[in-house]
Order: structure tokens, then C-alpha cells, then sequence
């Protein structure tokens, strides 16, 4: 990208942040709002953007409320929203970090082969502290790509016997996921591949420990499978 398109950013993982290059644009709330909703659903009409925005009012009062965030966004990023009569879109130019992460998860999982590394802000939170009913599903498939893509990255890596370089995406996916078991099957695949026995055991009880006190089960039987020829007492 260059010129124009090379410096407009959206940042929806981690803090909201909008930049013109090196230089942030503050927006009020109102208007973030809505330009992170347009960035997460690319296009929307004015009545979908208000009622979500805004849906414990009428939509009268809805429908004013965007025009004045609307016109608020013009006056300090006129550039990030294209607006057509009705419709209310997310301009081309604008790099957005959602979209970045969402296609490099998308096509890795896709794909059988090698992959570049994953984009910045990667297994970071939507927005954390916005308490948006309209995040929660957003918020769910970017997490559930993103585990997704991680551990198959790791999976990928572990077959190929590089263990060391499969270990940053399993630590990203126990940290988004603790209850996630397959990834820490290939955790503790990953130590013993590494002969850290010892590392191995620590990592399974961790998450016996967790999977007992959240959910009142056992860890399945395939990971203590994994584990039965140095702690034989694990499998029945």
C-alpha cells in the first residue's frame, strides 16, 4: 500500500486506536463506536448500525444519535467511512488489524504448508473493556480463529520436529484457552518430544488441576495416554 492507503490503521485488538500514519486520531466515543462497527462488518445500513449501537432507545432517537456520531467521525476522519445514502461502509484505504488476523488465520488453516508469521496484535482481545452486546460474536470467532490457527501452525511444526519453534503459538493458545485440551496434548507432546519428562508431568497436572476445579471432569484419555509410560496410574 502506498500514499493514502498506507496511512490510515484501524486497531480493534487490544485499546481502539485510529492513526494517520505515525499519528493517532482521537475520535469521541460515539464515533469509535461506530467506525469499529463498520470496520468488523466492512458495510451496514444506517437502521443495523443504530439499533446495535443503540438498542435500549427508539429507533428515532437511535437514528439521531448516528447522525451525530456520524458527524463527529467527519469532522475528525472523514477518510476511514464511506457513506451511500443508507449504507454506511468502511473505506478501502483503511488498514484494519481484525481483517489482517481473521484472513491470516482463515487462509492457515486452508493451507498445508508453511505460512508467515502471524500479524501484529494476534491472540489479542476485541476491544477488551468495551461491554458492547454486538462484540460478543465478534469477539468469539476472531478467538475461535485464532486458537484454531495457532495450534495448527504448532501441530504443523511439531510434525516436522521443531518443537522449539511450535512452542510460542501453543503458549498463545493455553493463555487465550486453558480449557483448550487438544492444545495441551501437543504441549505435552512438545516437552516429551524435548525429553523434558518432567515438564511434561508439570504441564498435565496444571491442567488436570484446572479441568477438575472448572468443569468436574477428568482429562481424556488421550493425553494420559501420552503420558502412561511415565506415570502408568494416569490411564485405567
Amino acid at each position: 500500500m502506498t500514499g493514502l492507503a498506507a496511512q490510515l490503521s484501524l486497531h480493534l485488538l487490544g485499546p481502539f486506536r485510529a492513526r494517520r500514519g505515525e499519528h493517532p486520531v482521537t475520535l469521541p466515543r460515539s464515533a469509535a463506536r461506530v467506525l469499529a462497527f463498520l470496520a468488523i462488518h466492512s458495510a451496514a445500513s444506517r437502521q443495523q448500525v443504530s439499533g446495535a449501537l443503540w438498542p435500549d432507545v427508539p429507533q428515532s432517537r437511535a437514528s439521531s444519535d448516528l447522525r451525530t456520531a456520524l458527524w463527529r467521525l467527519h469532522r475528525a476522519a472523514d477518510e476511514f467511512v464511506l457513506v451511500g445514502g443508507e449504507t454506511l461502509a468502511i473505506s478501502e484505504l483503511v488498514a484494519v488489524d481484525v481483517q489482517q488476523v481473521t484472513d491470516w488465520a482463515t487462509q492457515t488453516v486452508a493451507s498445508a504448508g508453511d505460512r508467515p508469521p502471524p500479524p501484529r496484535g494476534s491472540g489479542r482481545e476485541l476491544l477488551p473493556g468495551w461491554d458492547e452486546e454486538w462484540l460478543e460474536d465478534a469477539r468469539e470467532r476472531i478467538r475461535l480463529l485464532t486458537v484454531q490457527a495457532f495450534e495448527s501452525v504448532a501441530e504443523r511444526l511439531l510434525t516436522a520436529g521443531r518443537p522449539a519453534e511450535a512452542l510460542p503459538y501453543l503458549l498463545q493458545v493455553t493463555e487465550i484457552d486453558p480449557l483448550r485440551e487438544s492444545a495441551q496434548q501437543l504441549m505435552v507432546e512438545l516437552h516429551l518430544r524435548q525429553r523434558n519428562v518432567h515438564e511434561a508431568l508439570r504441564q498435565y497436572r496444571r491442567y488436570e488441576r484446572l479441568v477438575r476445579r472448572d468443569l468436574g471432569i477428568e482429562p481424556g484419555v488421550g493425553l494420559r495416554s501420552l503420558l502412561s509410560r511415565y506415570a502408568p496410574n494416569l490411564v485405567d
